[in-house]
């Protein structure tokens, strides 16, 4: 299908392409604000792009060397061995400010459940560190921070290993995200969804279960104790979404960003994720019968539709996701085994558009608006979880930022410069020696873990050395 645009400015856009999901939407969609093409983040200098075995070498240890800044071993736990966390300088950032901390043992581990509790309270411990760092007041004067926007952003998509994914690293990982106001000032000029022609980009920025996920995740949430004093499960509310009240996808209200140093808060991470197995499992099973995911390149066949929706009345969740649920069985078409071939074969656009993502597939997001610079003890956070099933943009390239509920990092839109990039190497190392030290003092922490030595950035040949 041909890419269409508007030729000029219209004061009433002519509607978009049919869409076979569009009952899955709630009245008033097209006036949502969208910015899918505002926000464009330059690549770093050309000697620091990708090379030979940072490609495609099976061991994360090896991709990440000329980009790792620093590595954080916890100690062994029993039977569950040492694990090893590395705080990573992106080879495709999100801003000019990000960075990356990733687990890096092998064999792989995808999902909070597959770590320890000791790497899982490490990794939100440094999230909550890198909150920290920028709020203070020195800081956010160096690098011009007044008036950013922090993020800490997780994907999850642990069983989609043919087309592309929202998790392609299948180590679990976090984003550390800031954009400056400079960054978001492209954003002012975000535009009405109804002004997006593009079939494609809109089923990949608005995915087929952007409300329905929602409220799927919301009903299947509904039974677990949350385990923090203050935090609250909101219940769905689309209008509210729709006007820019609140961000797409099920939201947990916390009462600070300080949550994060808690046991509490990584056990709430780990039944989160157990709960989504258990709720993609079950629907899974409705749609196919099958509760498994498919083997790489294929997809389960679709049940009849009558059965289909015969098994959705049985599930148990509102009536309102319930007849969500039926109008996703009468939009999803099924894949042959030899249509999925040459999906394979296809670009991967077509591939995207076309094959859905195999459950769980979810990004999760935290977020604060204006704590940049003010006490972030004092903020409320909000933990936002966006179910995916063809979108492969994960949570910190398709986000709420800004004031726009929807908005798509465009990355790798020309080059930093050297200066530039030189810029964010200090504020990395600034970075990892704050956590460093903050993760000494946490209690207990001292004898848990065992940072190695913070490396410095020798230029974009040579990358992070000792």
């Amino acid at each position: 299908m041909r890419r269409q645009g508007l030729t000029g400015p219209r004061t009433v856009p002519d509607p978009a392409p049919a869409d076979p999901f569009a009952a899955l939407y709630p009245p008033g969609v097209e006036a949502l604000r969208v910015a899918w093409h505002h926000l464009r983040t330059p690549g770093p200098p050309r000697e620091y792009g990708l090379r030979g075995e940072e490609l495609d070498h099976p061991d994360p240890r090896r991709r990440f060397a000329r980009r790792s800044i620093q590595t954080l071993d916890c100690a062994s736990n029993g039977s569950e061995g040492c694990e090893t966390l590395a705080l990573i300088d992106k080879a495709s950032p999100h801003s000019l400010f990000d960075l990356m901390l990733s687990e890096v043992s092998s064999p792989s581990k995808s999902t909070a459940a597959d770590v320890s509790a000791l790497t899982g309270m490490t990794l939100w411990r440094t999230g909550l560190n890198f909150v920290r760092f920028c709020s203070q007041a020195s800081v956010a004067d160096e690098y011009g921070l007044r008036g950013a926007e922090l993020h800490l952003a997780l994907n999850c998509d642990p069983n989609t290993w043919d087309r592309e994914s929202v998790q392609a690293a299948k180590q679990f990982h976090l984003h550390l995200l800031c954009w400056d106001a400079l960054a978001l000032a492209p954003l002012a000029k975000a535009q009405a969804l109804a002004e997006v022609r593009d079939r494609r980009l809109r089923r990949q920025s608005l995915d087929p279960l952007t409300f329905l996920g929602a409220r799927l995740v919301t009903d299947a949430l509904g039974g677990i104790d949350l385990g923090i004093l203050g935090a609250d499960l909101l219940a769905s509310d689309n209008q509210t979404v729709l006007v820019g009240g609140r961000p797409l996808g099920a939201v947990i209200s916390l009462p600070g960003w300080w949550v994060l140093e808690s046991p509490a808060f990584e056990g709430l991470v780990r039944r989160i994720h157990r709960r989504l197995e258990w709720l993609a499992a079950l629907v899974l099973e409705a749609f196919t019968g099958h509760p498994e995911a498919p083997i790489p390149w294929q997809r389960h066949p679709l049940l009849p539709v009558p059965e289909i929706r015969s098994r959705i009345t049985g599930l148990p969740f509102t009536d309102t996701a319930k007849d969500g649920l039926m109008a996703l069985a009468g939009a999803l078409r099924g894949i042959a085994p030899r249509v999925a071939q040459r999906i394979a074969r296809a670009t991967p656009v077509w591939r995207m558009d076309l094959m859905t993502l195999n459950q769980p597939s979810y990004a999760m997001n935290l977020r604060a608006a204006g704590v940049v610079g003010e006490s972030p003890e004092e903020a409320r956070v909000q933990l936002i979880i966006q179910p995916k099933l063809f979108s492969g943009i994960g949570g910190a390239g398709l986000l709420t930022l800004g004031g726009v509920p929807s908005v798509r990092v465009l990355r790798g839109q020309g080059t930093f410069s050297n200066p530039q990039w030189a810029r964010r190497a200090r504020f990395q190392r600034a970075f990892a020696c704050f956590n460093e030290e903050r993760l000494q003092e946490a209690e207990g922490a001292g004898a848990a873990f065992r940072p190695s030595p913070v490396r410095r950035f020798a230029g974009p040949a040579l990358g992070w050395v000792a």
